[in-house]
């Protein structure tokens, strides 16, 4: 009998495509393909269906942890009353593993239960600035917490490995990297004019508007060098405008005063024909990002056949594999400036551009990651065995 594993997606509560959103599911989905689990998926009841369609070779469990505020019509988190709920559900199916892909305020963990534990980062803690506040010594007490109650966790880099094993050096499990898996982009036959409405070259940047991301750099470097350039600039992301560390409202306001309304454009939730279709046929795409876990979407574009730019803070230079171009302060527009200047002079090959698409896509595609878990789980599974005998 195949052992029956668990996997909680009810983190997810939209169709948005999000990196943590495509990290579940690949997981999901390369998992089914190694046929070696009996899987059950635990997802809010709204995506029930669509669940079904995607992965028909899993038993769907549906919570429903969100309604629609008719007043609204936005989702609601009732999750708080639904806690005995949900662990009863996940008691009742008897999986030997859990594995929760994602950390957030629905995530129930059963200690008594066999679990894999993804925790992707720990920006929330790096991003509070004064390190002395109750704030931060409360945050970090949470991931003390949350690592203890697993013996495995699983972490997107060795960067973030390693701040783990700063915020809990006691802690006694497991720490194993297993980054996303990343597939390459299907490409559209639709045209870019459409999207963007310009024939010009355009570079590109996919991330949504936190501070960290700080797209604020990338709009003033293409200030400095607008006039010696023929290309749009193109932000593509979630405005977050909710959050206190959204910048959107900072960027649209920089936009307006030095007069780039028609050259920068910013997109939000649009479709993954567009989205793809933009990075397929982007000049140059360019990451700003100064905190992050792993890095996807740097990733995806070199996938594409794309030069692409990035900071070389926390992961984003492990998860390119030093393969792309870089510039060191993140924060500098004058530096990256001149990065780009460089990299739209001295374009690489075609051919190059195939070599670290191929990399990439080996290094990330969902059989390699997929063997990681099930590495992984082997040797839960055994350890419970030899526990027993």
């Amino acid at each position: 009998m195949k052992p029956r594993i668990g996997i909680d997606l009810t983190y997810i509560v939209d169709k948005h495509a999000t990196g943590i959103k495509k990290n579940g599911e690949e997981i999901v989905e390369g998992l089914v393909q190694s046929n070696k689990y009996d899987i059950t998926l635990f997802v809010n009841k709204h995506l029930q269906e669509e669940y079904k369609k995607q992965f028909s070779n899993c038993k769907i469990v549906s919570v429903k942890f969100w309604f629609k505020n008719s007043n609204h019509g936005r989702l609601i988190n009732i999750a708080n009353k639904l806690d005995i709920t949900k662990k009863g559900k996940i008691r009742k199916e008897k999986c030997d593993i859990i594995i929760y892909p994602y950390i957030c305020d629905n995530t129930n963990i059963i200690k008594e239960q066999k679990n894999i534990i993804s925790i992707l980062d720990v920006i929330p803690l790096d991003e509070i600035e004064d390190k002395n506040s109750e704030i931060y010594k409360k945050t970090k007490q949470k991931y003390i917490e949350l690592m203890n109650l697993s013996e495995y966790i699983t972490t997107l880099s060795e960067y973030s490995k390693n701040r783990l094993i700063d915020v809990n050096p006691s802690y006694q499990g497991k720490i194993k990297v297993i980054p996303s898996s990343v597939a390459k982009l299907k490409k559209y036959d639709k045209k870019v004019s459409d999207i963007i409405r310009t024939e010009k070259p355009y570079m590109l940047t996919i991330n949504s508007f936190f501070k960290h991301k700080n797209q604020i750099t990338l709009v003033k470097a293409f200030n400095k060098i607008k006039e010696i350039i023929p290309h749009s600039l193109v932000l593509v992301g979630r405005p977050e405008e909710n959050s206190p560390n959204s910048r959107y409202k900072e960027i649209v306001e920089f936009i307006e005063k030095n007069n780039l309304k028609e050259r920068v454009k910013i997109l939000s939730y649009i479709s993954d024909e567009e989205r793809n279709t933009l990075l397929y046929n982007a000049d140059l795409f360019i990451s700003t990002s100064y905190m992050e876990g792993f890095g996807r979407t740097p990733v995806e574009a070199a996938m594409c056949n794309v030069p692409v730019i990035s900071t070389k803070e926390t992961s984003l230079q492990e998860a390119t594999m030093n393969e792309v171009f870089y510039y060191k302060k993140a924060t500098s527009y004058e530096e990256l400036a001149l990065k780009i200047i460089e990299v739209l002079n001295n374009r690489p090959t075609k051919q190059r551009l195939e070599e670290i698409s191929k990399k990439l896509t080996t290094e990330y595609s969902e059989k390699r990651i997929a063997e990681k878990y099930v590495e992984l789980i082997s040797e839960i599974m055994e350890g419970e065995v030899n526990a027993k005998n």
